[in-house]
């Protein structure tokens, strides 16, 4: 089963509130990027506290692009998101971040970014819930998409074929049909959907784009 889910990425509070309220209609899943413009140029929103103002119903799962996520994660983990990704080219610690949020019955994913090879996850594969694949490099909507990660994901799903596999940047309906063959489970699409002039018609448009 293919699942469609919006990428929220913002510097600005009442903002992030406003995208929300925009996608709720549309989609009880939201993808919230967070960014400390260390390990990534970009700096979002710091995310906690904007969390504890969400009304409940969400599934939020918080893709953490911060270098050390595991100095935060204690403070993340007191929030209502439902799952994390944190990158592996961010941290020294993957192995205890994975046992502390698992400890917490959270999801977690690992993010490779475009040049990252496979090899770097494997050494986790069993003990995390979804491998987390970045087509764009990281930090901002509209980045350009990266057309060779296409062969990393095919590779992925050969060796894991139970694998549960994401995306996240430069989906739309002309690649999303491309990531599916591939091998992806679940679009994470921000820019496409929300600089769109109709939300609602850019989330059909996606699903139509995968046979949904």
């Amino acid at each position: 089963m293919i699942e469609i889910i919006p990428a929220i990425l913002t510097k600005d509070s009442s903002e992030f509130a406003d995208m929300v309220k925009e996608i709720m209609p549309f989609s009880k899943k939201i993808h919230l990027d967070i960014a400390d413009g260390v390990f990534v140029p970009n700096k979002t929103i710091g995310g906690i506290e904007e969390l504890k103002a969400v009304e409940g119903g969400l599934e939020i799962t918080v893709h953490l692009m911060i270098k050390n996520p595991e100095e935060q994660i204690s403070d993340w983990l007191k929030t209502s998101a439902v799952g994390y990704v944190f990158h592996i080219e961010a941290t020294e610690k993957a192995g205890e971040l994975i046992k502390i949020i698992k400890e917490n019955k959270k999801r977690v994913g690992i993010a490779l970014n475009p040049q990252t090879p496979i090899e770097t996850v494997m050494p986790y594969i069993d003990q995390i819930d979804f491998v987390h694949f970045m087509t764009v490099e990281p930090g901002f909507y509209g980045s350009k998409f990266v057309e060779p990660v296409l062969d990393k994901i095919s590779e992925l799903r050969r060796l894991y074929s139970g694998m549960i596999i994401s995306v996240d940047g430069g989906v739309t309906p002309e690649t999303a049909p491309k990531l599916v063959k591939a091998g992806v489970n679940i679009l994470i699409s921000g820019s496409y959907i929300f600089k769109s002039s109709d939300i609602g018609e850019a989330m059909k448009n996606l699903e139509k784009a995968v046979g949904m």
